[in-house]
């Protein structure tokens, strides 16, 4: 094949495109939080809230089975990219001790908003996964879902990840895998319609994420192998993935349970990580 998708899925920006790619995220996430397509009209109310809680947990229903908040109760717990809190309130409904972070201001407001709702509390911060500004040794748990591939260096965030982790703390999340049957589709329809001589990669990739206004957000494909490498550099001694969602949405939906979740495990969207 005259174009390599492998060196297309894997995207190493360089350090002059950092800036470029944080103010994509936060024009990307600013205008079209994550989950806001599953409401019509203002996100500010309970009823909002519950409909964006409805819709994530309907498309990815495996998410309590596999990340188990509950488990988290009374522990000091860092996430990193809010979005909507959606996450953020399931470990605060399951009483730990919450710090938020999100690069663009708008989710940290919307997050705040929801908590206040709920009638609960965390700490929510405007800051950059690259630079968090934490003491060493802060927290008993982070977790960051769908983020750190739309950041200019997943490596330095896993770097700092393991920094603020106390001892025999646990780092868990989920970032794109480009060994999915979401990504083999994406990138043969591409492909099909002309490759790069209709549309760069970069630009495809960008299209993945739901968006009403004309952002291009980063986004990042991994490999098992590069995930795990790139986490045991940065200091993991203890890295356990699972591939998890089948990311074909409706399709599944009168499926049986047990066929969604074989397709997520065999060729999921997600790989899910957790490591100590």
């Amino acid at each position: 094949m005259g174009y390599s998708l492998a060196v297309a899925a894997g995207n190493h920006p360089s350090t002059s495109d950092a800036d470029r790619i944080r103010a994509e995220a936060r024009a990307q996430w600013g205008h079209d939080p994550a989950g806001s397509n599953a409401v019509d009209g203002a996100l500010d109310t309970s009823e909002s809230f519950a409909e964006v809680e409805r819709y994530r947990y309907r498309e990815q229903p495996w998410m309590h089975d596999t990340f188990h908040y509950e488990r988290y109760r009374d522990q000091e717990v860092l996430e990193i990219g809010v979005g909507l809190g959606t996450d953020h309130l399931q470990f605060g409904r399951a009483g730990a001790r919450l710090t938020g972070v999100d690069l663009t201001p708008a989710c940290i407001d919307l997050t705040r908003r929801r908590f206040e709702l709920e009638g609960l509390t965390s700490d929510l911060r405007v800051m950059d996964a690259e630079r968090l500004e934490f003491p060493d040794n802060s927290f008993d748990a982070v977790y960051s879902f769908g983020v750190l591939h739309h950041i200019a260096s997943t490596e330095a965030a896993f770097v700092e990840v393991r920094r603020v982790l106390r001892s025999g703390g646990v780092f868990i999340g989920g970032l794109y895998s480009r060994e999915s049957i979401f990504f083999a589709r994406v990138a043969a329809e591409w492909l099909l319609r002309g490759g790069p001589r209709k549309e760069s990669w970069e630009s495809r990739k960008a299209r993945i994420e739901y968006s009403t206004s004309d952002a291009q957000p980063h986004v990042r494909l991994l490999g098992s192998r590069e995930l795990r490498r790139a986490l045991r550099e940065a200091g993991f001694a203890e890295v356990s993935l699972t591939r998890r969602h089948s990311a074909l949405g409706s399709l599944t939906y009168d499926l049986p349970p047990v066929v969604e979740r074989t397709l997520g495990r065999v060729g999921g969207w997600y790989l899910v990580h957790e490591a100590r």
